[in-house]
């Protein structure tokens, strides 16, 4: 029976002591070895954040809006040249004489016109009154006024009365007169123009004392 005690005891007390060698080793390890392997990550507290609310709208028409083109800087004005006073002096002198010409040679030209139908109608008077028999029932106050019709050979196409005398043998011998003559043929030696503007159509004044234009 003492022998069955003892060896029952002896397992025991080792059975325990191994327990608390492993417990040991266990917390030896965990007290010096394991903390080694386990590395323990601080963890740094959260910081805040400054927030604003952005309007993406006006962002993006910002960046939509073309940016102004810088202004053009004004071209500096050239100076003005000198003004060549002796060229336009002359420039002028230039002009004034050659208007002075003109106008003199136009009223020349005038003058001329004026000698040339002057001398024409005093042409065609002489040629009417030459074949003119005055009727003796004229007398002084009566005047017959006629139109005549002529073309640039000189010849008379009509003979029209605008004004009677009141004495119907008067009015007829004055329309006889020009269709007696029949043809001015000096006026083929005018030009054109000259014949349209003055002798295409005539009026003349009949009196028993004289003929005029």
């Amino acid at each position: 029976m003492n022998i069955l005690f003892f060896t029952r005891l002896t397992s025991l007390i080792l059975a325990i002591s191994l327990s608390l060698i492993l417990h040991l080793v266990v917390i030896y390890f965990l007290f010096n070895k394991w903390d080694e392997g386990i590395k323990i990550q601080k963890v740094s507290p959260p910081k805040y954040l400054q927030a604003k609310l952005v309007n993406l709208d006006e962002k993006i028409k910002k960046k939509i809006q073309p940016k102004p083109k810088p202004k053009p800087k004004p071209k500096p004005k050239p100076k003005p040249k000198p003004k060549k006073n002796n060229e336009n002096k002359i420039k002028h002198k230039i002009l004034d004489e050659q208007e002075t010409k003109s106008l003199q040679a136009s009223k020349q030209l005038e003058l001329e016109n004026k000698k040339i139908v002057s001398s024409y109608s005093a042409y065609i008077i002489e040629r009417i009154e030459a074949n003119w028999n005055r009727p003796p029932s004229a007398r002084r106050g009566m005047e017959s006024k006629l139109l005549i019709r002529l073309v640039p050979t000189g010849q008379v196409i009509s003979v029209k009365l605008l004004k009677t005398s009141g004495n119907i043998a008067f009015d007829r011998s004055a329309e006889q007169a020009v269709y007696k003559v029949g043809s001015f043929d000096k006026l083929q030696q005018l030009d054109i123009q000259t014949f349209e503007k003055n002798f295409r159509k005539l009026q003349l004044v009949f009196k028993p004392n004289d003929l005029r234009l």
